[in-house]
């Protein structure tokens, strides 16, 4: 019986995507700048009545205002999760940021990458935010659900996204529209190579779903993105990159403010019952995060001891295994060789060796040439200006 008098909300789909806030809540005070934003929703307060609300997600930069003149709510808060952030409040520039908080080894190898990109590519940036043609945010979202398919399904994982993929796809067009998303893309030429689809709040930008090409993975895709986003921040005023929730290595190479996100339990006071339930769902919540972090830590040591070692070595053996390289010092007769159009899907497994040979000698795709050859099985040649490579596979 109790799981009926539990409710369990989203405050960030609501407030960032829908741009509602729930009808109990009177104000949600942005603490970054100062402005309130009252809450003008006409949904009926009363169907919460009997229920008590867990409202998860709060960000950390925002203070939400119960509304307990007018309505019998109250609520106990815990910070069960912890979040990421950059805060740009203090910078006058991106690459200030970089220096002040990636470090000097950091930065040079992320923007050694980025020319890298802008080498053997042609590379362009968009932001789509206030405006986008429908063709190509159609093109754009199917290009983005199979990005994100074929890096996750590289981990052996589901993207979490995928649950709610078709409200993605009906709502972020408006929004766009309405400058409250935002889609910024890499291209190479007209493909798209990395997309994140952001939502904008004042001077917010909350990063929701970053992804990016895998055959590209050599030039760091993930964060080239974040460099040419934070530049589009500070030329619009962007004071907060929300990274979200997650511990994940490169937020915590990113981020200079890693803090909690807060959840409301919210209870009826006229309702003791609820008032009790609350109180409990609280005190759980507090437990389970102690728990947690404590397991977390445990699990981090055990990881770290056993793959001190062994991680790059297993790495490389997996790509030695999967293909062998060799060097050739001519390319062979034209009868022995047929040339190959990688952007046909048939090549799609040739692109990141492909891609993985330009990034090592800096090479233009205009000046790659690969062929297949007749003689030999599941056996190719990538033929630059400056050197032959034979791909056996």
């Amino acid at each position: 019986m109790i799981h009926r008098r539990l409710q369990k909300l989203n405050f960030y789909f609501e407030f960032f995507e829908k741009d509602s806030i729930f009808p109990f809540y009177e104000s949600v005070n942005n603490n970054t700048n100062g402005e309130i934003s009252v809450n003008q929703s006409t949904e009926e307060i009363g169907r919460f009545k009997n229920r008590v609300s867990i409202v998860n997600f709060i960000p950390p930069y925002l203070d939400l205002k119960i509304n307990k003149q007018n309505a019998p709510y109250r609520a106990f808060q815990v910070k069960p999760r912890t979040g990421f952030i950059m805060d740009l409040s203090q910078y006058s520039a991106a690459d200030e940021y970089l220096k002040s908080h990636l470090g000097s080894k950091n930065r040079r190898s992320i923007l050694s990458r980025l020319k890298k990109l802008e080498t053997c590519f042609d590379i362009t940036y968009k932001n789509y935010f206030g405006e986008i043609d429908e063709s190509e945010y159609e093109f754009l979202f199917q290009e983005f659900e199979l990005m994100i398919g074929s890096r996750f399904e590289q981990r052996g994982d589901e993207h979490v996204g995928f649950q709610r993929w078709d409200e993605y796809k009906e709502s972020v067009y408006d929004l766009i529209v309405e400058n409250r998303a935002s889609l910024f893309v890499i291209y190479d030429k007209k493909k798209p190579i990395a997309i994140n689809l952001n939502y904008h709040f004042d001077n917010i930008l909350d990063i929701a779903i970053p992804s990016y090409d895998i055959d590209y993975s050599k030039f760091g895709l993930g964060q080239i993105v974040l460099v040419k986003q934070l530049e589009w921040c500070f030329q619009n005023d962007i004071k907060m990159v929300d990274m979200r929730w997650g511990d994940l290595p490169y937020k915590r190479l990113w981020c200079n403010k890693i803090e909690e996100y807060k959840c409301d339990v919210v209870y009826n006071k006229n309702n003791p019952t609820n008032l009790i339930l609350a109180f409990t769902i609280a005190k759980y919540l507090n437990i389970k995060k102690s728990m947690g972090k404590s397991k977390i830590q445990q699990l981090r040591l055990k990881f770290l001891r056993k793959n001190r070692t062994k991680n790059e070595t297993v790495d490389k053996v997996d790509v030695v295994a999967a293909i062998r390289i060799e060097d050739l010092a001519e390319l062979p007769s034209t009868d022995q060789i047929r040339a190959l159009d990688l952007s046909e899907n048939e090549y799609q497994f040739l692109r990141n060796p492909v891609y993985n040979y330009q990034y090592t000698h800096s090479a233009h795709s205009s000046d790659i040439d690969v062929y297949s050859l007749d003689n030999e099985e599941m056996s190719y040649i990538i033929a630059g200006k400056r050197k032959l490579q034979k791909l056996i596979l």
